[in-house]
């Protein structure tokens, strides 16, 4: 009776664990193709200004990082945005999300996606 018990519970937790994998990697799916940024359509001089006034001071001229400060320049775009996403929003990520917080407050999306585009690929 017990190993009956015991063999379905098996059984149902390993059904919920295939469909939790395959509904977990449909959203991954669904949610890179809505996230990704369009290069064609960014303004690199727009965001090199935003990351000279901005970034530069803490994460290095060609976005290298220094101390503290993580390196940029061997991001992808979309992370990165997602990232300047959670902190314009004011949640706390990290250690840094203090000093990331103001700045990314004033970004609107378009900068957002400029920036992340820029520091991606300006630094090869």
């Amino acid at each position: 009776m017990v190993k009956r018990h015991v063999l379905t519970s098996l059984m149902i937790l390993l059904g919920v664990l295939a469909w939790t994998n395959s509904y977990g990697s449909n959203l991954a799916r669904a949610d890179e193709t809505e996230t990704a940024i369009a290069t064609d359509d960014v303004d690199l001089e727009a965001a090199e200004k935003i990351f000279k006034k901005s970034c530069r001071a803490c994460h290095g001229n060609k976005a290298q990082g220094a101390a503290s400060y993580p390196k940029l320049s061997h991001l992808e775009p979309d992370y990165i945005a997602e990232k300047l996403e959670i902190y314009r929003s004011g949640e706390k990520i990290g250690p840094n999300s203090i000093l990331m917080i103001q700045p990314a407050k004033k970004l609107s999306d378009e900068d957002i996606a400029n920036i992340s585009v820029y520091v991606a690929t300006a630094f090869d």
